[in-house]
């Protein structure tokens, strides 16, 4: 199994990992340990669970159709599960960030919730933060083969 591709640029802004902590009880907690979830897992749950939302198109920064011909010409996948991806995390809650293409035609306001709603539930789901916020930018639209926005 490959590990996760680490996102560059703004892709994952920070790079500590977290610790997750579900117990009230100090000494209980040390007797069984921590767990300790790095930035980059975050960013690559949140890219999945936002991937799986009907009516978007791709998670890419904005701008970054330039390097994704780049990417083409040199032979590097751009499809990692981090791109257009950015978190914050802390010891119990993480902030997503992304940046996305909608298609057309469907609600970009119901796309938008849809993405948050399946982001957060994920991010808790599979991490054990608390996602309080899952913030969306919608840069472009795409009609059928074309982009809308320059």
């Amino acid at each position: 199994m490959n590990a996760p591709q680490t996102a560059t640029g703004n892709a994952v802004r920070t790079s500590v990992a977290s610790t997750v902590d579900h117990s009230d009880d100090r000494a209980d907690r040390r007797d069984r340990g921590r767990t300790v979830v790095a930035d980059a897992v975050v960013a690559t749950v949140a890219g999945i669970a936002a991937r799986e939302v009907p009516g978007l198109h791709a998670l890419e920064p904005a701008g970054s159709r330039a390097l994704d011909v780049l990417r083409s010409a040199v032979g590097v996948d751009g499809a990692r599960h981090t791109q257009g991806v950015s978190v914050e995390v802390d010891d119990r809650t993480a902030v997503v960030s992304l940046d996305l293409v909608a298609d057309y035609g469907i609600s970009i306001a119901d796309v938008a919730a849809d993405v948050r709603r399946n982001v957060s539930s994920a991010v808790t789901a599979l991490t054990g933060l608390t996602c309080s916020r899952v913030d969306v930018v919608v840069h472009d639209v795409q009609v059928g083969g074309h982009r809308t926005a320059a």
